[in-house]
């Protein structure tokens, strides 16, 4: 059985653009879409949903308002927003106001086909790129390179954690995995898991 899916935006191209998007995934059926919150909540009452996807800003509701408003009617409803905002606490404040994830707008078919799958089976999920917009650009020599997201994923595989547990443990999807691995071999100029293992230890050395 597919998951049911709701899609709330208050511009109707971008719903027709991401309803036929889901619909390519044997997965996932879209159930319905609404424009304003008042539709979305009568749309749910005559079909319920396993998941809702909604931009995070609507015209007369949006933000913590917008997760409350669905928490106070449909408490169990997993909640995954997509928003082209990459504002690191706003994105904070709305997760603890009850949202199981966070996609950017910019995210590929396959991180929003990972976002919702995730969202789905009961974990939570957070773009990638809202942690690697905290880092500091500015690194000296003597400094950690990494960012703070890249480091957990080196603690991570230092754990002996495979690509697969590193992604649910940090609710992001495989490929973004793969993809800060690569970044880090790239930045550390190293190849191998040893050679993380050697830069970890001459860290701690330094530290």
């Amino acid at each position: 059985m597919p998951y049911k899916v709701a899609l709330l935006d208050d511009h109707r191209v971008v719903l027709e653009s991401f309803a036929n998007l889901l619909g390519t995934f044997e997965q996932l059926a879209v159930i319905g879409t609404a424009t304003d919150a008042p539709a979305l909540l009568d749309l749910l009452d005559d079909t319920p949903a396993d998941v809702l996807v909604t931009d995070l800003m609507l015209p007369n509701l949006g933000g913590l308002d917008l997760i409350t408003l669905f928490r106070q009617y449909h408490p169990s409803l997993p909640i995954l927003v997509l928003s082209g905002s990459l504002d690191a606490s706003l994105i904070r404040q709305v997760m603890r106001a009850g949202a199981n994830g966070f996609v950017t707008k910019s995210a590929d078919k396959t991180e929003l086909y990972d976002a919702i799958m995730a969202v789905a089976a009961g974990r939570r999920y957070v773009d990638s790129r809202v942690y690697e917009l905290e880092a500091d650009v500015t690194v000296r020599p003597d400094e950690n390179p990494l960012t703070s997201r890249e480091q957990e994923v080196v603690d991570l595989i230092l754990n002996e954690l495979s690509s697969t547990q590193i992604a649910e443990k940090l609710f992001i999807s495989f490929n973004t995995v793969e993809t800060h691995r690569k970044r880090i071999y790239q930045k550390l100029g190293i190849n191998t898991s040893l050679g993380l293992l050697k830069y970890s230890l001459g860290q701690r050395a330094r530290s």
